[in-house]
């Protein structure tokens, strides 16, 4: 393998030992660069379709109490396209396997409805690692209305848009979860689930 040249990055003088926010940073000293979250965010088209899947689902999913699932790819002439969404359990469900001509890049899942004593506001660890293990992204309609993506090659969990951005459940209370982050990776996620 050849060797590369080292990047090297200076921070102004101002910004050295300064606490700054990952973003704040990223803006004052990456403006070339993407920063991670960034780079991991799936297209905004792709969002609004995953986004507009799950509104009825949730509903589904609050009425029944139980998790529903299925995928979203692209079809033969590269158009978004979804898997029928199916009823798993309270705590699971088994995606349908795709259709002819549906090359899937990500799961869908939702977290069912609200309970108080089960964490329901993130994605779990295991979310993350069958994503991983089947070689997808995913995305998680909370009980909260909170989305989720999962990129599942590099094991971090964003959250694409807050409280209430989808049906959110007429029993849940915010705040039962904790402090809920922007952003997860594989080993916080452990220790979130460890602290619950």
């Amino acid at each position: 393998m050849k060797n590369l040249p080292a990047l090297v990055l200076q921070f102004p003088p101002a910004l050295v030992g300064a606490a700054l926010a990952p973003a704040a940073l990223c803006a004052a000293v990456l403006p070339c660069i993407l920063c991670a979250d960034q780079m991991h965010r799936p297209a905004p088209e792709v969002v609004e379709a995953v986004r507009q899947r799950f509104e009825p689902i949730q509903h589904l999913s609050f009425a029944a109490r139980l998790e529903y699932c299925g995928y979203v790819g692209r079809d033969a002439e590269g158009r978004i396209a979804f898997t029928p969404m199916l009823r798993g359990d309270e705590n699971g469900c088994t995606p349908p396997d795709p259709q002819p001509g549906l090359t899937i890049f990500a799961s869908m899942h939702t977290h069912g409805a609200y309970h108080r004593d089960i964490p329901a506001e993130f994605p779990t660890a295991l979310d993350m690692q069958s994503d991983r293990n089947e070689g997808v992204n995913g995305f998680i309609a909370t009980p909260g209305g909170r989305l989720w993506f999962i990129d599942g090659q590099a094991m971090i969990a964003i959250q694409l848009c807050g409280l209430g951005c989808l049906p959110q459940d007429t029993n849940f209370h915010a705040g039962d979860d904790g402090e809920i982050a922007e952003s997860y990776s594989h080993d916080e996620l452990l220790q979130l689930e460890g602290y619950h």
